[in-house]
């Protein structure tokens, strides 16, 4: 099944909030688009027999497909159009989901999955804008990419330019005191250019946030660095675009999307998983997710 086959995107159908009441076609061609991402996800660390962060990377399959399929302003066959929106990952270890989402919005051909992370790939561990034709800022270490992306919110408010500022973090980047540096600066010089979301999936790479160094209350430590705060659920297609929208028409201030999310969403396997950085799938577990999607692929079709 090619991307292509499920989705169209054109620019001018963009940035439209979605209604369960009215928008069931296409909410249902974002939720086989969901399917797919997770699927090659999977394929791409068992073929290329590499650990990946799956809780990480399923807990915001939603968001990204949101983003890249219905959202975002970008020309595959220009990607260093001006007037394009930026995209920053911040959780830079989530890059498998992006490159999933720039392949399904037609950055590249489908072929470059087999190199994933070797030796002159366009596809590397994570992301390289001078590498992967549609990513705009290498990321990494957490709390690196925010920044950036308040950066970019900057000068595109200086330039007075159409484009907008997206940006992804995890809530445990939250731990790092880069993002609330950032965050105090972006919001002094009134950087209303950019909106982040967050994928609280509610924990870190060895445990629950909660009980250690907690960053709770977000939602009011964020109102208090003069942000304009907004919640969603993290899977729920509707629901992330209509957050999207009301962050997109806020001015004076930049907006965050706090997107609620569970880790490992989608693969059962990965849900129940005990916490840990990355998972090598063997044989049996990889045919066991495989079965799962192609039963919710089923049920949606049959839908």
């Amino acid at each position: 099944m090619s991307a292509s086959s499920i989705y169209k995107v054109r620019n001018e159908n963009l940035k439209q909030p979605l209604f369960i009441d009215k928008d069931q076609e296409r909410l249902h061609q974002l939720a086989l688009a969901a399917v797919l991402a997770r699927r090659k996800i999977v394929e791409m660390g068992y073929i290329n027999h590499i650990r990946l962060h799956y809780g990480a990377l399923m807990s915001m399959v939603e968001i990204v497909t949101t983003l890249y399929l219905h959202w975002l302003k970008v020309d595959p066959q220009n990607p260093h159009w001006q007037e394009r929106d930026r995209f920053v990952l911040s959780k830079g270890h989530g890059a498998p989901a992006i490159y999933v989402a720039l392949w399904m919005r037609g950055f590249f051909d489908e072929s470059h999955f087999k190199g994933f992370r070797r030796l002159h790939s366009i596809l590397q561990g994570h992301p390289d804008r001078h590498k992967t034709p549609g990513i705009d800022c290498n990321s990494g270490s957490l709390g690196q990419g925010f920044p950036v992306s308040c950066g970019m919110g900057l000068a595109a408010k200086m330039d007075q330019s159409p484009l907008r500022v997206y940006c992804l973090m995890s809530d445990g980047e939250c731990n790092e005191g880069s993002i609330w540096e950032a965050a105090q600066i972006a919001s002094n010089l009134e950087v209303d250019k950019l909106t982040v979301l967050m994928d609280k999936n509610k924990k870190s790479s060895y445990g629950l946030m909660a009980g250690r160094n907690d960053i709770e209350p977000l939602v009011d430590k964020w109102k208090a660095f003069n942000w304009q705060v907004y919640e969603c659920d993290g899977h729920d297609f509707a629901s992330i675009s209509q957050a999207l929208y009301a962050a997109d028409q806020v001015r004076g201030k930049p907006a965050l999307v706090i997107c609620n999310t569970i880790k490992g969403k989608g693969i059962p396997y990965v849900e129940n998983y005990p916490t840990k950085p990355n998972i090598l799938l063997t044989e049996e577990k990889y045919q066991e997710c495989l079965q799962h999607l192609d039963e919710v692929e089923k049920e949606l079709i049959n839908a």
